[in-house]
Parts: structure tokens; C-alpha cells; sequence
């Protein structure tokens, strides 16, 4: 076997701001770039990748400067250099490596047709996000595989709300030890491209991968390489759901540790086998957490709700508030009853109680200003007085004397703001899971916002976001102040506090307090009978 040779051209930059800046291209024996070659410092986050023209540059800690550089290509065992001397030698030498696994000879026999893995993308996902300024990071999935097996294609999902012109992958393929990633099995870079989302395959057939009694693999991808839309931040991810399993991986650079966190890439693997004596097990029944299946019940009451007219009936009209257009329609007669949504919410999601009471009252359903159809022309934070200040134009415009209100989550915020400000125009409110302050719900939930504010994508709503996070303020003393009836009610595994619940209850005089056995903050859609039958016995009062 031929022994190639990398010979590293280096400059050393002066230290800035306590760092070196090292730059320099690598090259193989005969003077060829070698592209996306890992460099790092282990057990640090330092690292760097040569680009497709070899080029790299990496900054180092100046409290790092007595460690090794360890440079990893594929098909090359891995040399580490101490900083001090590649500054004084220029060449670097790797020696090409042995891929015993690739030279596995499978027997002449028919082979199955199988795939491994996430074969659809469920309902229920979060992303795995890239960050375009770290090009060492892998991401990547944990596959168990048959004691004999050809791979025949890669295949992951790029989340739809990606925005890129053009990107540029490195798929790492791993052999597994206690759960992480040992060593590259890769003689070759394999680099794929595309200016697509959704559903990505990667051809595997050239690299020839044959498997013999290796029971898990890993696969990891690295963005290396990227182009921009004119006038758009780039977003990048990868479809992933929760899961048990710790099949997630993650590392900063090459040297870096791995780490493992439950869930599975929405990814597959496209291969052929011998069964052997082993079964696998390729979609592994899933213990599905309470919490998770909350979120599901949640998402298909909000499918559900999309098939009915609620919320995109032809008859729906605006009313022209200045700065915004406020949606609503109505439906039924009689006494005046007003829905007021939660939090990123719409009409439709009053979808099982708007016919129930249509029967009673004179429904008004609206979207709050930003959600839902109407729009809103402002870009200043959100606050709860400026919905309670649309609400109040809407009522006028529909000369509405008296009104009878239902807010749920952020609605019932509002509601009682509006109660505060305009007790004349008020007969009865019922709030459901409404707070007086961020303080009213659970830490964990502050906390998930918050990280949904630090991670923010460009189809993240910050001001609605940070409006949970900010808002509402509501005293008290405010409280005291209200003298109609009022139904306070929440779910008894909700989001809000249950004292919390009772001190809104306890500060309205004529307040009563409901909590909703076997339900959640989605009360409206997990118990609308208990829920609409209990908020109709208390408006007939």
C-alpha cells in the first residue's frame, strides 16, 4: 500500500486579543489540496476545517499555545504536533490508514431490502440547529445494524423553515462503542450539497460499505460550506423527535467529547442485509412522556381544528383600529360573549366551544392583533393593555353595551386588564389559566422560553415570546377593584400555578374558583364538556 504525505504550509499571525492566528493550506505528497481536514486541541472547543481548497485558519488561546494540534482526515491516522512545533517545522506527515471494515468480502447470497430508521416525520418534531460560524461541529444519530450489512443510501430531513441558497455537507460515519462514536471508518470525504429542504438522500453505493457482525454504526453530518439568500439570515436544521434513547449526538470539533441527549434524528439508512440470528428492531416501541403527549394531544386538536370553518369563514370581517386590522366573526344570538385567544393562538381554537354557545349567545370570536388573520403594522413590544385597548375599539365599533367575556391563557390576561379598565362595559368574565405575572407559572416553562429566546430562528415570534416573559403586571389592588361575577378556572396540571390561581381567585370579591380534574393548560381542548357546561351554568346565573 502507497504512503501519501500532507505537507502543511503555515503562517503565523501575530497574537490578537490573546490569541494566536494560525493559517496555512494542507496538501497531500504531490502538492494536491486536501479538503476538510479536522484540526483541533483535545478536550477544548479550539478547532478548525480546511475549506475545499485546503485553506484553513484557526485561532488559539494563548493559554493553549503549549498543547497538540491533532489533524484527522479521512483515511489518514491521526498526527498530533505540539503548536510550538509546527512553528518551527512547516510539514506535518500523516500516514494513510488500514479501513478494515471496508474490506469486509460478503458471501454470494441474496441480500433483503431495509430500511433503518425515522421513515416519515412526525407531527411532534424539534430541530437540531447548525451554526454556519462553527463549521467543526457534527450532529448526528446512533443506527443499530444487521451482523451483515451493505449500505445503500443515507437519508435525513432538513427542517422546512431552513433558509439557504446553497449548502455543503460532510457525512462522518463511525463505528460505535458504549453508546458513542470510537473511530472513523471513512478512506474518502463524503461531501453532499443542495439547495433544498425537506426530505435529503445521499447516495452511499460508491463508497462500497460492507459490514460484517458490527451491531451499531453512527452517521454525523457537518456544515462545511454555505451560501446565503440575498437579503435572508441563513437557517439551517435537522428534523429530530424525542425519544428514550440517547441516539443524539453532538461535538464541538474533532477533539472535542462526545455527547449523547435522548431523541433520534428523523434520518434512515437505506441498506441491504443477511438476517443472521439477529432481529432488529429498527422502530423501538417509545415511552412517550407525559409532557410529550400533552404537546401531541395539543398539535392534533390544532389539525382538528383546521378542518372546520372557525377561523377562515367567508363572512368574517376587520375592523380597521389605525395601526392594526383586527379578524372576527360571529355566529348565534343573543346576549353578547366574547372569545379571547392564548398565546400565538387564533379563532380556531375555540373550535369546540364556538358551537355550543352559538346556540345561547351571540358569539364573537377575534384574533388578537400579530396572530390568527388580523395584522398588526406596529413593531414595539406587546402588551396586554394594547389588546385590552383593541378590544375595547372592537366592542365600540360593534356597538356592543355590555359583554360577557372568555379568555383563555393570554385572552384571560387581557380580560382582566379590560375588567380593570372598563368595569361599565363588563356583565362576567371566565378566565382559564390566566396569571397576573410571569411569575404565576412553572420555572420550567420560563425556562423553555427563555432558551426559545436565545435560540430565536427568523420564524420565531420574539414579541410574543417575550411577552410571556415580561408581561402581564397585574396588581392586587386592581384585582379589588373588580365588582362583577367572574369564573376563575385552570387545569389541575397546569402550566399555572394552582396558588396562583386561587390568589386571582381570592383578591375578586365575587370571584368563584374552578380547577379541572385530568387536564392540562389546554382545558378548551381536552374537556369541553366538563368546561362549556360549567361556563354556560355560570353566565345563566
Amino acid at each position: 500500500m502507497r504512503n501519501y504525505f500532507f505537507g502543511l504550509i503555515l503562517s503565523i499571525c501575530t497574537i490578537v486579543q490573546a490569541q494566536i492566528q494560525v493559517k496555512g493550506t494542507v496538501k497531500d505528497s504531490n502538492n494536491l489540496p486536501i479538503s476538510y481536514c479536522s484540526i483541533g486541541i483535545e478536550n477544548s472547543e479550539v478547532g478548525a476545517i480546511t475549506d475545499e481548497n485546503g485553506q484553513f485558519s484557526i485561532e488559539i488561546p494563548e493559554n493553549l499555545t503549549k498543547t497538540h494540534l491533532v489533524f484527522d482526515a479521512s483515511g489518514y491516522n491521526l498526527t498530533s504536533k505540539s503548536v510550538h512545533d509546527i512553528q518551527q517545522s512547516s510539514v506535518v506527515i500523516l500516514t494513510e490508514k488500514s479501513i478494515s471494515l471496508s474490506e469486509v468480502t460478503l458471501k454470494t447470497e441474496k441480500m433483503k431490502e431495509k430500511i433503518i430508521g425515522q421513515k416519515t416525520r412526525p407531527m411532534l418534531t424539534f430541530s437540531k440547529m447548525f451554526d454556519e460560524n462553527v463549521p467543526t461541529i457534527e450532529q448526528g444519530n446512533i443506527f443499530e445494524i444487521y451482523p451483515t450489512t451493505k449500505l445503500n443510501a443515507f437519508n435525513f430531513h432538513i427542517i422546512p423553515s431552513s433558509k439557504f441558497e446553497e449548502i455543503t455537507l460532510k457525512v462522518n460515519i463511525y463505528s460505535v462503542k458504549n453508546g458513542l462514536p470510537v473511530e472513523s471508518i471513512l478512506d474518502k470525504n463524503i461531501i453532499y450539497k443542495t439547495s433544498t429542504t425537506g426530505w435529503q438522500k445521499i447516495n452511499l453505493t460508491p463508497y462500497k460499505f460492507r459490514f460484517k457482525n458490527v451491531d451499531q454504526i453512527a452517521v454525523t453530518l457537518q456544515l462545511v460550506g454555505y451560501k446565503k439568500l440575498d437579503q435572508e439570515d441563513f437557517v439551517f436544521g435537522v428534523s429530530a423527535k424525542k425519544s428514550l434513547a440517547k441516539d443524539l449526538l453532538f461535538r464541538y470539533q474533532s477533539q472535542g467529547n462526545w455527547e449523547a441527549s435522548e431523541g433520534v434524528f428523523i434520518a434512515n439508512l437505506d441498506l441491504l442485509y443477511s438476517k443472521d440470528k439477529l432481529t432488529i428492531n429498527e422502530e423501538k416501541p417509545v415511552e412517550i412522556d407525559t409532557k410529550t403527549k400533552e404537546l401531541i394531544s395539543y398539535y392534533q386538536h390544532k389539525e382538528n381544528a383546521k378542518k372546520l370553518i372557525y377561523g377562515k369563514n367567508k363572512l368574517g370581517k376587520y375592523i380597521d383600529i389605525n395601526d392594526a386590522k383586527i379578524y372576527y366573526e360571529e355566529y348565534g344570538q343573543g346576549e353578547p360573549l366574547i372569545f379571547l385567544h392564548g398565546n400565538n393562538g387564533s379563532i380556531e381554537d375555540f373550535y369546540r366551544q364556538i358551537p355550543f354557545f352559538a346556540k345561547h349567545y351571540r358569539v364573537t370570536v377575534l384574533d388578537t392583533r400579530g396572530q390568527g388573520r388580523s395584522t398588526d403594522l406596529t413593531n414595539t413590544p406587546y402588551t396586554y393593555e394594547e389588546f385590552s385597548n383593541d378590544l375595547l375599539q372592537v366592542i365600540q365599533k360593534l356597538n356592543l353595551k355590555k359583554v360577557n367575556l372568555v379568555g383563555w391563557s393570554d385572552g384571560g390576561n387581557t380580560a382582566l386588564i379590560f375588567n380593570t379598565q372598563h368595569p361599565e362595559l363588563v356583565n362576567k368574565i371566565i378566565t382559564i389559566g390566566a396569571v397576573l405575572n410571569p411569575n404565576g407559572v412553572s420555572e420550567e416553562l420560563i425556562e423553555n422560553l427563555k432558551s426559545l429566546v436565545n435560540r430565536s430562528s427568523e420564524n420565531t415570534n420574539l414579541r410574543l415570546i417575550k411577552l410571556m416573559l415580561n408581561e402581564p403586571k397585574i396588581t392586587k389592588l386592581e384585582l379589588n377593584k373588580i365588582q362583577n361575577p367572574v369564573l376563575v378556572i385552570a387545569g389541575e396540571k397546569d402550566e399555572v400555578k394552582e396558588s396562583h390561581t386561587k390568589e386571582i381567585q381570592q383578591n375578586i370579591s365575587k370571584a368563584e374558583l374552578l380547577i379541572i380534574p385530568n387536564s392540562t393548560h389546554y382545558v378548551p381542548f381536552e374537556q369541553p364538556k366538563v368546561l362549556n357546561e360549567a361556563i354556560l351554568k355560570f353566565l345563566k346565573k
